[in-house]
């Protein structure tokens, strides 16, 4: 414990020797920013957090870094989903409803952006048009209309399902006010022609169909130009704010310190109890562990070695930790295009040989556990909710299981010539494991994964994936085996979201694996079809039965093995706020993605409150 706390010292006087040297006052007080009593506490209440952002600042979404972590103080969507109740939440949509191939909005009564005027379906058109032409997206909405000042109506391509849809459309803060009318009037009528002809260019590609030439020149020659123009808009720059309808704006910055200010028109201004969030600079993983440690931040989620977690409480009483999933899992891949894993004999072997809890530990201890997990494709933290428990009593365990691994290797024909395993052909059992260098948590699994495999027997290498190369190496499937994402519930966090990951999307183009085959476990359909129905509609009447069936033929086939479920450690002080969720609110479920959005409904509603000297 004494290494530890020293440990812990350390930290701390590295977080103020930063605090320090940042210009910002003195580093070794609460109020290092000049905030006054007055504005510490009641409704003038100052939340501090860590982030990062583009310096210099320019307040233009489009732009070079965008906003940075300030995306969801600046910015609205539609509705907050909440993962653990599966329930919207309204934000700047009242009301929504599915119509045929439309998805109808009515906004929020009496929303304004931060310069006073109304908000109004006008600037959700303005908006969609915008972001189809710069990022050429989404191309699923074909059209879309304001009927009148508080109603919006998508329509939405053909081939879209619209409640698969839905929920990227409620959720992602961009389609609502990014673009705000009366801001970016003068760049619609550009925008207008760029996202028509690349809409049009889209649909004859996903038809099959040549696009001719001189359509895509003239495309790319107008999309350029509107990029020219729409990075020369600097409105934080120019006029010192940025206009928009989120809960906080930017008042002042610099490259260490970013200070927002309640937005006086937001609707929710009312019940507020934080008129400022100010942001350290994100530096590194240990300045952020300082100040917390030294009170000067009010929350933020690094990840730290275990002799750090363990000695913060110790340090710093008033802190409190709260872990919540990532929404992923990290997995070794195989590459189905390599005869060698194309036996299921080795891959289920490999799953009995790792010491998965070992890994963990080694690369994100606070990581949730798979040891004993069946490797289903559904997240630990979820699997209750979506396989029934007897069909999970049905699966066999993967846990750490020499033994039994040796049985199944000998069973397939496999031998061993002195301590190291042949297969049934006589050859070694050779390979690569490659990981993203970068990414150090993943280095260290791939080490400890690549020494479990070499003492039972496999003659295995680690090899390491150079910066900026991961998508070439693991989408273009060279490699043999690699520690990387697996399944994944990104977009729209339920099972069908991995399951298409697996068979469909990236991981499906990394291994190989054979998705598009028909299978006895799915009554002879396929692993893809299977998945891309089960995504059409989640929620449908055999919504459960589909993914009862596709966690069986994951745990058979075994696409991957994975390792841990990553997490989100949320440090939060109770020192100067109260009202902080309980461990079980399922509020701290909405923190995957954009935990900004966690700390605006607590701040904004009330429920966190700062505490009086």
């Amino acid at each position: 414990m004494r290494r530890k706390l020293a440990l812990l010292r350390a930290l701390v006087m590295v977080g103020f020797a930063m605090l320090a040297g940042c210009g910002s006052g003195d580093a070794g007080k609460p109020e290092a920013l000049g905030s006054t009593q007055a504005e510490r506490t009641g409704a003038g209440a100052e939340l501090r957090l860590a982030t990062t952002w583009p310096y210099p600042f320019h307040g233009n979404p489009f732009g070079p870094g965008g906003v940075g972590g300030a995306w969801w103080l600046i910015y609205e969507p539609f509705a907050h989903y909440i993962p653990a109740t599966e329930q919207y939440v309204p934000r700047l949509a009242k009301e929504w409803s599915v119509e045929g191939q439309a998805v109808r909005v009515t906004l929020r009564d009496g929303v304004k952006l931060s310069d006073g005027t109304p908000f109004t379906s006008d600037d959700v058109v303005s908006t969609v048009t915008m972001i189809q032409a710069l990022w050429s997206w989404p191309y699923e909405i074909e059209a879309v209309e304001a009927p009148d000042s508080q109603t919006v109506v998508f329509h939405l391509r053909s081939d879209v399902d619209p409640n698969a849809f839905l929920y990227t459309l409620l959720t992602n803060a961009a389609i609502p006010a990014l673009a705000p009318k009366a801001l970016y009037d003068r760049f619609l009528p550009q925008a207008e022609e760029v996202a028509r002809l690349g809409k049009e260019i889209f649909a004859q590609e996903s038809a099959g169909e040549t696009v001719d030439a001189a359509k895509k020149s003239a495309y790319e020659d107008k999309l350029k130009a509107l990029k020219e123009a729409i990075d020369a808009y600097q409105p934080f720059k120019d006029a010192g704010n940025v206009p928009s309808v989120g809960a906080y704006l930017p008042k002042r910055l610099t490259q260490t310190d970013f200070v927002l200010e309640r937005n006086p028109h937001h609707w929710e201004a009312g019940t507020s109890t934080v008129s400022r969030i100010v942001f350290r600079n994100w530096s590194s993983n240990e300045f952020v562990w300082g100040a917390l440690v030294a009170n000067e931040l009010d929350a933020a989620h690094p990840l730290m070695p275990k002799d750090v977690v363990e000695g913060m409480a110790a340090q710093n009483p008033a802190l409190r930790v709260m872990s919540v999933s990532d929404l992923s899992d990290v997995a070794l891949l195989f590459n189905f295009r390599k005869p060698l894993f194309q036996d299921d004999a080795l891959r289920k072997a490999i799953a009995f040989v790792l010491d998965r809890d070992k890994v963990r530990d080694i690369s994100a201890w606070q990581a949730r556990s798979y040891e004993g997990d069946p490797a289903t494709g559904i997240l630990a933290s979820a699997t209750g909710r979506y396989l029934p428990e007897a069909e999970k009593d049905k699966l066999t365990p993967y846990r750490h299981d020499p033994a039994q691994a040796e049985n199944l290797l000998r069973e397939a024909g496999y031998q061993k010539d002195g301590s190291r395993w042949k297969t049934p052909q006589g050859a070694p059992v050779r390979f690569t494991v490659s990981v993203y260098g970068p990414h150090n948590d993943w280095v260290l699994a791939a080490r400890e994964v690549v020494e479990e495999l070499k003492r039972f027997g496999f003659d295995v290498d680690l090899k390491l994936i150079p910066e900026g190369m991961r998508d070439q190496v693991i989408l273009g499937g060279n490699f043999e085996a690699a520690i990387d994402f697996g399944s994944a519930w990104w977009g729209f966090p339920h099972p069908a979201t991995g399951f298409d990951r697996l068979y469909r999307g990236d991981v499906a183009k990394a291994t190989g694996f054979p998705a598009d085959e028909p299978s006895p476990l799915l009554a002879g359909s396929s692993p893809s079809k299977l998945a891309a129905e089960l995504l059409k509609n989640p929620t449908g009447d055999d919504a459960s039965e589909k993914i009862v069936a596709l966690a069986r033929l994951t745990h058979e086939a075994l696409p991957v093995v994975p390792l841990y479920e990553k997490v989100l450690p949320i440090y939060y002080n109770t020192s100067r706020f109260a009202g902080w969720p309980e461990d079980n609110d399922p509020l701290w479920t909405l923190a995957p993605g954009g935990i900004e959005r966690v700390y605006v409904v607590l701040a904004m509603s009330g429920q966190l409150q700062p505490k009086t000297k």
